[in-house]
């Protein structure tokens, strides 16, 4: 009986035993992982403000005698085609001979939309005897242009133009960009419908309306060289008449107009041959040529003057230019820059009748000038 006791004491221990250990077993618990995300920050993209920005140039430009300039010719008076022995007049390109030409040019962008610039030449003849020349270059030319860009392709611009002989006029255009192709054969094609009214020096009624419309155009050749140009589209209306013909028989003007449709024609060719250049310095040969312009008239040109003689203006003509320039650049700081040159030009400059255009001749200039942008 004591056996029996220990053998159920014994399996009474083991089997409490293994039932605490069964309670104090750990148990294994799935956890959830919670992953937490970082906040996403929007990237804010800030313009920046608008500011002004502009620029200021001046250049100073000599011109020289024309090549075959007869200076001080004697006996020829070209207002009213009698001999005049105290009337000395160019030979070659009249009245364009030995003057200097002192231009400046400013522009500023006031607003993101609304720009003006503007262009003042003071012309001043060099002649040693200034006096006994007729209708040498002397005198101030200002133009001033305003632009509003609307949007990316229009655009409205107004120009004042005042001239040498102070004949004045206004122009508004409606600039519409209907083409661009950066870096192609044809890279913009503008056209601008436009009004221009010129007002005469004199305040009569010698003045000109004009409806018509621009078409301005540029691109890119071969070999490096741009060209670009305008059409003028021009329907003219003068205040006073014109004579398209004459009477040989009784040396009387005839045909009566006062209105007239033009189309002038400016082609221009643009290459630069970098001969050096550094970080400050640049030594360029630049090349411009082409024609300035070809005018395609509706009618002939007769005019009398006060001796009854007679001279005739072909209604087609055109003037043909190559002009070649060295030009030496020094930029003392990142806005301010200085240049100074040595140049020649070829033209026709007094016969540019289409039909016997003739007589082409060089005229030398040199140039010195300064830039700053704001």
């Amino acid at each position: 009986m004591k056996k029996l006791a220990l053998f159920l004491g014994s399996l009474l221990v083991v089997g409490t035993a293994v039932q605490a250990k069964e309670i104090v077993a750990p148990v294994e618990v799935s956890k959830e992982v919670v992953v937490v995300a970082e906040p996403v920050v929007e990237e804010v993209i800030v313009t920046p403000a608008f500011k002004p920005t502009g620029y200021i140039g001046v250049e100073f430009r000599g011109y020289g005698k024309t090549e075959g300039h007869g200076d001080k010719q004697q006996g020829y008076d070209n207002a009213n085609g009698t001999v005049d022995p105290n009337v000395s007049q160019d030979e070659w390109n009249r009245g364009r001979n030995n003057y200097s030409r002192l231009e400046t040019t400013f522009g500023v962008q006031a607003t993101e939309n609304f720009s003006f610039e503007g262009r003042i030449r003071d012309f001043n003849s060099l002649e040693k005897n200034d006096d006994s020349y007729v209708n040498k270059k002397d005198g101030t030319e200002t133009r001033l242009r305003a632009y509003y860009q609307h949007n990316e392709w229009f655009t409205s611009r107004v120009e004042y133009f005042d001239e040498v002989d102070n004949t004045q006029s206004l122009e508004y255009q409606a600039r519409f960009t209907v083409y661009q192709n950066k870096g192609a054969l044809l890279s913009k094609l503008l056209l601008a419908p436009k009004f221009y009214h010129s007002f005469p020096s004199n305040g009569g009624s010698d003045y000109t309306n004009t409806l018509g419309m621009d078409i301005e155009y540029a691109g890119n050749l071969p070999l490096g060289f741009t060209w670009d140009g305008t059409i003028y589209l021009n329907q003219n209306f003068y205040g006073q008449d014109y004579y398209t013909g004459v009477d040989k028989a009784t040396n009387t003007l005839t045909g009566s107009k006062d209105k007239e449709f033009t189309v002038n024609w400016e082609l221009y060719l643009y290459r630069t041959f970098a001969l050096y250049t550094t970080d400050n310095y640049g030594i360029d040969l630049n090349f411009e040529g082409g024609y300035d312009p070809y005018v395609f008239g509706q009618y002939d040109r007769y005019t009398k003057n006060d001796n009854d003689v007679v001279s005739k203006s072909d209604k087609d003509n055109y003037s043909l230019y190559a002009k070649f320039t060295l030009d030496g650049v020094y930029n003392v700081t990142e806005s301010f820059s200085v240049n100074a040159g040595v140049g020649a030009e070829y033209r026709n400059w007094d016969n540019i009748n289409q039909n016997s255009a003739s007589d082409w001749r060089w005229q030398p200039f040199a140039f010195v000038g300064m830039k700053t942008v704001f």
